[in-house]
């Protein structure tokens, strides 16, 4: 949906103008500090510089150096937003998540593990009302803890038979049930939806619903969240994963929430039943979840983490996260500015370090080969693998998102900042010379 590209849009935007501000304040830093010391200088006579002092300075060098860094990333981000011939790249920047390498990682390196939470029965093949009423009807009678009906029967059309069997099925096991409901014509976010599409029955048979609108943004974005609750006539209604997780716990397990559930998928196989295949199955369905849906129609497939899953498995992985509550956690803004600018900052000592230690060698193929550049970034690279396997470590064990893209960015950055800040410094000590030259020069004129 437009207003969702335009929400992220705008949080990119605002995260950039934050990031270009602290660059600014570090220049401003960088800048003032020059300018301190030679009034500092100027009135007061050499004294030895302790190892405190020394420390200190050391490391408001290399703060200034990462928040330049920061602010060079800030400033040429900015730049790719602004440019409209970059929008491409920009809708596949905003679509990006650090999420998707952790998956990647886990569906390459761990066996899938089998849901014994919720069965699939797959309706692809399934052409009538009465064929679909005889399933669930078969379903119901294998004594299910919730059946989830991925379908909206919105209109009653010319299958009578097929319609009475959907009501009398529906009345047997309607206790059980939770079937779709959507919704169409979006007004603003204080209203909401405007218009809910409910099965023909929903005034007939007492129906649990809940809704399966996909968060569309333009151009089909990966789906990584589904709503809890979606607004309809300024109030909220909850979603179909919500009802079903609720029915299944036998209480308000998501406990009020209107935000998105943000999907674990943690490979995970979901056992599939053909039609013919319930009856003789009843133990996949006595006491679980069971979706019944359509697992093999592309118009209903969304890309995933995962890749392009159908509709039904992604309300399987939404459901299992509520009910293990095991979705994903983001890290906080607050923490993830400490965190990646600690990231960048250590990595900036490192390199300081390394960089000092080999110009000092006396060893020719030390100074000049092991202390290039060229080894100098394989080792970065080595060390920033090594972060991302703990950033990997937590979300396995913990479920933690944490996105290194914007420390690693910043990374790429740490040899131009640290070439500006040895600039400014040079420029500072040439205007402190002169101007102590100058004073001197006055000085000696007011004496004579």
């Amino acid at each position: 949906m437009e207003r969702s590209y335009l929400k992220t849009a705008k949080r990119i935007v605002l995260g950039i103008l934050a990031v270009v501000l602290t660059g600014g304040l570090a220049l401003v830093t960088v800048i003032a500090k020059p300018r301190e010391q030679i009034f500092h200088n100027k009135h007061m006579s050499e004294t030895p510089v302790t190892r405190r002092q020394r420390i200190r300075a050391f490391i408001t060098k290399h703060l200034c150096i990462t928040m330049l860094a920061i602010g060079l990333m800030g400033f040429f981000a900015m730049i790719a937003i602004m440019a409209k011939p970059l929008d491409p790249v920009k809708r596949a920047i905003s679509d990006f998540s650090f999420t998707d390498i952790y998956y990647e990682i886990l569906k390459e390196g761990t066996t899938p593990d089998t849901s014994r939470l919720i069965t699939i029965v797959d309706m692809t093949e399934l052409t009538n009302r009465s064929q679909i009423a005889d399933v669930m009807d078969r379903i119901g009678n294998a004594k299910p803890k919730v059946l989830g009906i991925d379908i909206c029967f919105d209109n009653e059309g010319e299958d009578f038979e097929g319609n009475d069997s959907l009501i009398r099925v529906v009345e047997k096991h309607h206790d059980c049930m939770v079937f779709s409901l959507k919704m169409l014509d979006w007004m603003n976010d204080s209203v909401g939806w405007s218009k809910a599409i409910h099965s023909f029955f929903h005034e007939i048979v007492p129906l649990t619903e809940g809704t399966t609108n996909m968060p569309r943004q333009l151009y089909d974005s990966m789906k990584r969240k589904v709503p809890l609750a979606e607004r309809y006539e300024a109030q909220y209604v909850p979603s179909f994963v919500a009802q079903v997780a609720n029915l299944y716990a036998g209480q308000d397990i998501v406990k009020g929430r209107t935000d998105d559930v943000k999907i674990n998928f943690s490979p995970t196989v979901f056992r599939v039943l053909a039609p013919e295949e319930v009856d003789r199955h009843p133990e996949l369905i006595e006491g679980q979840i069971v979706l019944l849906g359509a697992v093999y129609e592309e118009a209903d497939r969304h890309w995933t983490p995962l890749g392009k899953i159908a509709g039904v498995e992604l309300l399987a992985y939404s459901v299992q996260s509520i009910v293990y509550s095991n979705e994903v956690k983001n890290t906080s803004p607050a923490m993830f500015a400490v965190i990646s600018l600690l990231v960048v900052f250590m990595v900036e000592l490192l390199q300081y370090l390394y960089l000092e230690r080999t110009g000092k060698s006396k060893g020719i193929f030390t100074k000049f080969i092991i202390g290039s550049t060229y080894f100098m970034s394989v080792l970065t690279f080595l060390f920033t693998s090594v972060l991302l396997g703990l950033c990997f470590v937590v979300f396995k064990r913990y479920g933690i998102s944490f996105n290194l893209a914007w420390a690693l960015t910043a990374i790429t950055f740490l040899g131009t900042s640290r070439s500006m800040y040895a600039a400014l410094q040079d420029y500072f000590i040439a205007r402190r010379s002169k101007f102590l030259n100058h004073s001197n020069e006055n000085a000696s004129s007011e004496t004579k």
